[in-house]
């Protein structure tokens, strides 16, 4: 087979036979930019969508970096943030928490942060600057300074009491100087108060970590880090643990390190939560959405091919090859995208950007981000220009496929068995209509299929955006309206079970008859006394109880407390338990595992149920 240069002709018909069709061009151009406006307004929409989203789950969580390997030894921190597999670190060193009177409803943290743990964890100094080493200074948020009836102002001194030991806790007094502060935001569970290097370290010396006490915090490291993908956070923290000799499943081992997933990170929730189904239903979505924009630019080919075909069949004659004429379709539709894709890109991420808003709005969500992402420019470019090039195939295919003489008597209609039918009516618009739409019923069916479509697409989106049900989403989170208690009940890590809380009823009764209260119910907790009779106990396997106190103690006293330890006839320790009595309310709103509570309201049944908890992807532990 000879090959014959004949790319500059193929380039000059194509060229040609576009200018000599402008209002069709046009058309054709209005056709891809809309479609490319459908895509970049979807994706964009989509984008900001899961942005927002996760922005306020971080907020949510208290910080955005992916991942922590907690709890660790200055040796141990220095050895993992040295591992290939982490891109960003940054460092938390823990001194204590604030307590007293101006502290009883809320948690508040001192600790040293390096400059890429202030950013992770939105501690940022947004009036002032963050502390200087060797000084006495302090940053916090403006919850902080509330709690202490201090002005922002920096130079302000800032008095703390705090707790430093685990167990064991000392309190320490100390003023400090306000260096800069940062707005408190209220969905944030702790307060942050950053102090520098200099006094953590000299505090830490004074009041020396007790080794044996695993809940002793006071000198340890938190690190933070960034991966290369937040696709697989789980993954990459296990492979930087693995090539330095630890591990996080045996709390007993001696190299064991916690650690913390971000689960606020889509990528981490996607491939955590993907099955099949979900990922056929985004495949499906992907495709209809494509065929959707495949339909509409279809047709404007198909048309432009029918109007050309003269044309086609008399590039036959002169030996244009089968191919040669696909090649000329393609060209043009390419040279069409040209104009029409970047046309379309502009109005269309203008068009998302303004619907984001509204839609979260819709969906009762807080904020709404404004992001420009290349990948959104990108993406639709590409689907555009696919759904494109696929609309053009089969028009081509055609024009291709045509001869001569066929070009000559072609009519664009169904070719079969005539009628003859005698007019009633004469020559009306409407028959007159109606018979043309049936000269091709494929082509009838395809156009009027596109705009179904279309509209189905955009019911969807609507159905979408109005079906959010914000008391689902809070379901997971909370199961009343409000809660009354004590104030330590609030604090966060608080013991509930070692401290007695207790309202009194005049307060409820208060309560009950100064509101319009719907529903509600008392809550009981059983103070569990250790030292005195009122002990609860529950007998567990060797395995349970290991895997508990392993938790606050070395391997070796765990080992001699097993020894030690008494059990009963059947061979099981005993470990204490936490009893809850509650009223039919809160009782309804338990997530039931296994089994049926019926039997609790049963006075004569003397039934319990367990309380288990759940991990952040909802699995039980």
């Amino acid at each position: 087979m000879v090959r014959i240069k004949n790319q500059q002709a193929i380039v000059k018909v194509s060229k040609s036979n576009l200018r000599g069709n402008r209002t069709r061009n046009m058309v054709a151009i209005c056709a891809i930019m809309l479609t490319t406006m459908l895509f970049m307004a979807l994706f964009t929409i989509a984008g900001i969508m899961v942005y927002s989203f996760q922005q306020e789950t971080f907020r949510q969580i208290g910080g955005d970096m992916h991942g922590a390997f907690k709890n660790l030894t200055l040796e141990q921190k220095e050895q993992l943030e040295k591992d290939p597999l982490i891109e960003k670190a940054g460092g938390r060193m823990m001194l204590g928490v604030a307590c007293g009177e101006a502290f009883a409803k809320v948690h508040a943290e001192l600790s040293y942060m390096d400059e890429v743990c202030q950013k992770g964890y939105f501690c940022v100094a947004e009036h002032g600057r963050a502390p200087k080493e060797g000084t006495k200074e302090v940053a916090c948020d403006t919850r902080v300074l509330e709690c202490l009836g201090i002005e922002p102002k920096v130079g302000e001194p800032v008095t703390v009491t705090y707790e430093v030991g685990g167990s064991v806790k000392e309190e320490v007094t100390d003023t400090f100087y306000l260096s800069g502060w940062w707005e408190y935001d209220p969905v944030s569970s702790a307060s942050m108060l950053i102090l520098p290097k200099t006094y953590v370290d000299a505090v830490v010396a004074e009041h020396p970590r007790d080794e044996e006490d695993v809940g002793d915090y006071t000198g340890l490291w938190d690190l933070n880090v960034n991966f290369e993908s937040s696709m697989h956070i789980g993954e990459d923290i296990g492979a930087v643990l693995a090539n330095n000799g630890f591990q996080a499943e045996d709390k007993t081992a001696e190299n064991y390190i916690a650690i913390g997933i971000n689960w606020g990170y889509a990528g981490a929730q996607f491939a955590a939560n993907a099955d099949p189904q979900m990922y056929a239903a985004m495949i499906l979505l992907l495709l209809f959405i494509l065929f959707v924009g495949y339909l509409v630019i279809y047709n404007v080919f198909l048309i432009s091919v029918n109007g050309d075909i003269l044309f086609y069949g008399l590039l036959k004659t002169i030996g244009t090859t089968k191919r040669q004429i696909r090649r000329i379709v393609r060209r043009q539709a390419l040279l069409l995208c040209a104009v029409g894709i970047p046309a379309g890109m502009i109005p269309g991420f203008a068009a998302g950007q303004a619907l984001a808003p509204v839609i979260m709005d819709a969906m009762s969500t807080a904020k709404s981000y404004r992001i420009v992402r290349p990948w959104f420019f990108v993406v639709s470019a590409l689907f555009s220009l696919l759904t494109t090039l696929l609309s053009c195939s089969k028009p081509g295919r055609i024009a291709a496929k045509v001869s001569p003489v066929e070009a000559v008597r072609y009519t664009d209609a169904n070719v079969g068995k005539k009628k003859r039918k005698k007019a009633r009516a004469g020559g009306k618009a409407l028959q007159m209509a109606k018979a043309n739409l049936g000269r091709n019923k494929k082509k009838t069916l395809l156009v009027v299929l596109s705009m179904t479509l279309a509209v189905v697409l955009l019911e969807f989106i609507y159905t979408f955006t109005v079906g959010f049900d914000m008391d689902k989403y809070l379901d997971k989170w909370v199961v009343s309206d409000f809660i009354l208690s004590e104030a330590p009940y609030f604090q966060v890590g608080a013991s509930q079970g070692q401290t007695p809380l207790s309202l009194p009823q005049e307060d409820i009764e208060n309560l009950k008859n100064g509101g319009e209260i719907t529903q509600s119910g008392r809550i009981y907790g059983h103070v569990n006394n250790i030292q005195s009779n009122m002990a609860v106990k529950e007998y567990v396997p060797e395995e349970v109880y290991r895997q508990f106190y392993g938790t606050w103690m070395p391997k070796e006293e765990l080992d001699e407390m097993v020894a030690m330890e008494q059990r009963n006839e059947d061979g099981l320790f005993s470990m204490n338990a936490h009893l809850y009595g509650m009223e039919g309310y809160p009782l309804s709103q338990l997530n039931v595992i296994e089994g049926d509570l019926a039997d609790v309201y049963d006075p004569d049944k003397h039934a319990v149920a367990a309380v288990y908890g759940v991990d952040d992807y909802g699995e039980v532990v």
